[in-house]
């Protein structure tokens, strides 16, 4: 019995140091990758919106897929809306942002902000050839189709329909809170 208790002892102090360490780890380093994801954020909100000269977040439980809302402003003037997702792809959470322009009343773009998606499928999502799909479409709801895309069509990535579905899903779900007037 003694010959057991001593290595599982050690195996139990090297198992509380480990943990403690990473705990250490993860104190020091949370606040360092909420600031670069918040600077990405602010990167891609300004790729879709650059007319826009300053974001505020909105205090709204939107639901849904709808983690965050943000307002574009133009000095007082609201010029346009971005709304943060989390839609469920193939392979887990996306989280993307739709940048809604209130004056041309249309979808002004999008941006993946993370993905899990299968590489080379799904993850090609994050692609300026795929993202420019939804630039300047109509406020209506959207459909996805597998090839020669009409208005209110967005063309599925080659192998990866629940991919697009899934972030179309998450546009025509922001579409629907602009048009409902959730914002007010």
């Amino acid at each position: 019995m003694k010959h057991i208790i001593k290595p599982a002892f050690s195996l139990f102090l090297i198992a509380a140091m480990t943990t403690a360490l990473l705990g250490v780890v993860y104190r020091i380093t949370l606040e360092p990758i909420e600031i670069q994801h918040r600077r990405t954020q602010e990167r891609l909100m300004k790729e879709i919106l650059p007319q826009v000269s300053e974001f505020r977040e909105l205090e709204i439980n939107a639901g849904g897929s709808i983690h965050r809302v943000f307002e574009g402003l133009n000095g007082e003037e609201i010029s346009a809306y971005v709304l943060e997702l989390t839609p469920n792809g193939y392979a887990g959470t996306i989280t993307m942002l739709v940048g809604i322009a209130v004056v041309e009343n249309n979808i002004a773009g999008i941006r993946i902000l993370s993905h899990s998606e299968t590489p080379g499928l799904g993850a090609l999502a994050v692609r300026e050839s795929f993202y420019r799909r939804f630039d300047n479409l109509q406020l209506v709801p959207l459909r996805v189709v597998k090839s020669a895309p009409e208005t209110g069509e967005v063309e599925a990535i080659t192998s990866a329909t629940i991919t697009t579905r899934a972030i179309t899903d998450a546009v025509n779900e922001a579409i629907d809170w602009y048009n409902k007037g959730s914002f007010q």
